[in-house]
Order: C-alpha cells, then structure tokens, then sequence
C-alpha cells in the first residue's frame, strides 16, 4: 500500500532549488507531450527564466516582467522534495491565465505518485486566488488542450 503524499504548495521557492526547478521546467522527459503548447506560449510571451531575489526564486518572461508562480512541494519524507511549477498571470482585466505547468515525472498522470493530483492541487489553488480577484472572471489553461473555466456569471 501506497503512503498518501503530503504536498505544500508556496508561491516562493528557496534558490537551494535551482537546479531541480531548472530540471522540471527546462529539461522534463514529459514535456513532449505538449511540446506544441510550449512552443506557441513561448513565442506569445517569452521563454521563461528564472530569477534569483533574496535567496528566493522566481519566473519572468520578456513579453509580461515577473510572473505569479506556484509551487508543490513534498514533505511525506520530512525534507521537502519539488515535485511542480505553475507560472500564470492576469491576461486582461478580466482573466488568469496559466502559462505554464511542470511536473516531476514521478507525479504525472502516469507517474508513481498520480493519485497525488499535482496538477489539480495547482490548478485549484490558482482557481482559488482568482475567485478573490476582483473583476477576474475566467480561468484559461493552455494545455493539454487549451480550456477556457467560466469563474463568475
């Protein structure tokens, strides 16, 4: 039987990190899978780079500056491990758009630890800060089939 994971999400990430953020997001063996998306994000706003501030880590591209990013942490172990990113951002006055998800391939939809929902632990939280937003309304995710999620009549 299966240890149910214990996952934190922060939106700051210690630079201790660096090298396995840089691995999920830049070098991922799965990003194949929506390697079209990728591409049409990063011509419409920028490849992402990370940047150093205060010992914390952030995403910014050249299209928008800084972006709100999102991370997922696994404790289950007692040190925590990075195990997801997601870079979004308010596209216009009324939407949030996710421009970016990544995911360590243990954590994927076929990864070892799937049923610990990463994506949707992400996906909800950023759910979450836009219905506190005032005049945001929709919720776009680009892949793995761009979606749009009405938020507010």
């Amino acid at each position: 039987m299966r240890v149910a994971r214990r996952i934190r999400l922060s939106s700051e990430l210690a630079s201790a990190f660096r090298d396995e953020l840089e691995r999920i997001v830049f070098f991922n063996p799965a990003q194949s899978s929506v390697t079209a998306h990728l591409v049409a994000s990063v011509h419409r706003f920028g490849a992402p780079s990370i940047v150093e501030e205060q010992d914390r880590l952030r995403f910014r591209v050249s299209a928008l500056g800084m972006l709100q990013t999102l991370y997922a942490l696994d404790e289950t172990d007692g040190e925590p491990r990075l195990v997801g990113v997601a870079m979004f951002m308010r596209d216009g006055p009324a939407t949030i758009a996710v421009l970016h998800l990544a995911l360590h391939e243990d954590y994927t939809a076929h990864g070892k630890w799937a049923a610990s929902a990463v994506v949707g632990r992400l996906l909800g939280a950023i759910r979450g800060a836009a219905l506190r937003t005032h005049g945001i309304r929709t919720l776009r995710i680009p892949y793995p089939h761009e979606i749009e999620i009405a938020l507010r009549d």
